[in-house]
């Protein structure tokens, strides 16, 4: 059975629930849910494909939102430690608010893709940009996002449909 790392942060919110929620629905895979907290570097050796799930934070600008950012702390960890993924299928998630954060919706996906992309990750997962109204995301690639896109404050009746039509996606691309 392959084996899939989701790591994700923050805690006890809209994150974690899709988290948990993507686990549930990848049933012939061994998942392990790991928040940044809990993470190590050494355990993403123990995955055949990962996932990262982040949020926006409040903050106009999510680098910005806090100088313990989790993220940039495993960022820091990695390169401190010359991480290279070897193309490791690497899937992404993020949940944004398209209504008070029209002009910068999840880009705080496209900040932590781009940091992982340069560890020589394989991306996968790309989600189409249909059923949003937001005025510029960093996170697009031509029509697509480069992970799955919820904003469950806005549209909180998405979960389930969406992390459904998600998992189908990475069930033929985590081969």
């Amino acid at each position: 059975m392959k084996k899939i790392g989701i790591y994700y942060w923050p805690l006890k919110g809209n994150v974690e629930k899709t988290a948990k929620t993507l686990a549930s629905k990848l049933t012939e895979y061994d998942v392990t849910l790991i928040t940044l907290e809990e993470a190590t570097i050494e355990s993403f050796d123990n995955f055949d494909f990962l996932i990262f799930g982040n949020s926006t934070v409040g903050a106009p600008h999510w680098e910005h939102a806090t100088t313990d950012n989790k993220w940039f702390l495993m960022f820091h960890q990695l390169e401190e430690k010359n991480i290279d993924f070897n193309g490791k299928k690497t899937a992404f998630f993020s949940l944004g608010d398209q209504v008070n954060y029209p002009h910068n919706f999840v880009d705080s996906l496209e900040l932590v893709h781009s940091y992982l992309e340069k560890l020589h990750i394989q991306t996968v997962g790309n989600w189409p940009n249909k059923g949003y109204e937001f005025y510029e995301s960093k996170a697009l690639r031509g029509d697509n996002f480069i992970g799955l896109v919820l904003d469950l404050d806005n549209q909180p009746d998405s979960l389930d449909s969406y992390t459904s039509q998600w998992v189908e996606i990475l069930r033929q691309e985590f081969v």
